[in-house]
């Protein structure tokens, strides 16, 4: 990969989503992502809330999703272009376990 190309990749998943606040994926160094997909799947019987933040910190003020339901054994697909920089998170979790999430896009080398 050189400077400026861009790749297709999945960045985080199928993973489980924690029931507190935790890191999903970080940018690599000298790496810039733009999200392209966030699929969430509830395998649980129950339907659950979804809190997703960006940036370096998983704080309310980050937030991009807060309290996103999703009924029990359905899928979410949240279609989206957030830019992240070199360090910076995807931080998230579901009020329930039996969350999980993909996160998919392009990494581009800076």
């Amino acid at each position: 990969m050189a400077v400026g190309d861009r790749t297709e990749k999945r960045f985080a998943g199928p993973t489980a989503l924690a029931t507190s606040n935790g890191t999903v994926a970080t940018v690599p160094s000298s790496r810039q992502w733009t999200t392209k997909q966030f699929v969430f799947t509830n395998t649980a019987g129950a339907e659950a809330l979804i809190y997703i933040a960006i940036g370096s910190a998983g704080t309310a003020s980050n937030r991009v999703l807060s309290g996103l339901p999703i009924a029990a054994g359905d899928v979410v697909v949240w279609d989206t272009a957030l830019v992240l920089d070199a360090g910076q998170t995807i931080q998230g979790y579901a009020d329930r376990s039996g969350v999980n999430i993909t996160l998919m896009g392009w990494e581009k080398e800076v």
